[in-house]
């Protein structure tokens, strides 16, 4: 007879599901800690891509490149934990706080196409366009997530 293979061990989530072992705020980091990181990541990793932009004539520093990706990958990083560890406590209400946040984000692109006919060629759109397009993306699947971390305060 073959020994049964063990299966990690779950606990009940308070929302109904279950959740491996070390996924609540006890960890190293509070969720709402994190969340608050990563807001802060947003806002400053949107300015590689303005900043990125503004060089036409010439290349932007190579410091400039570097920041990006350590802040990018810090921010990707951080979003993923909160989406992660979020995932099944997230609630209408949540959902519609997001909701609303989304609309002035989508906001954003009638502002870029207007400042692109006004700017034009002053601005390097591939370096804008995609630096704010996955920034844009992963902040809009990630809203949610972030917005019901933020609500629990911890202790």
């Amino acid at each position: 007879m073959r020994p049964r293979a063990s299966r990690p061990q779950l606990k009940r989530d308070p929302l109904g599901g279950h959740v491996p072992w070390g996924v609540f705020e006890s960890d190293v980091i509070s969720l709402y800690a994190l969340a608050r990181i990563s807001v802060a990541l947003f806002v400053v990793s949107v300015s590689f891509p303005i900043l990125g932009g503004l060089f036409v004539a010439s290349s932007p520093p190579r410091w400039l490149g570097m920041a990006d990706v350590v802040i990018a990958a810090a921010l990707f990083g951080s979003t993923a934990v909160v989406v992660a560890r979020q995932r099944h406590r997230v609630v209408d209400h949540d959902r519609l706080a997001a909701l609303r946040i989304s609309g002035i984000v989508v906001g954003v692109v009638p502002v870029l196409i207007a400042a692109y006919f006004v700017v034009g060629s002053r601005v390097n759109w591939t370096v804008l366009v995609l630096g704010l397009a996955w920034r844009g993306w992963l902040l809009l699947y990630s809203l949610p997530y972030l917005v019901a971390a933020l609500q629990v305060r911890p202790k």
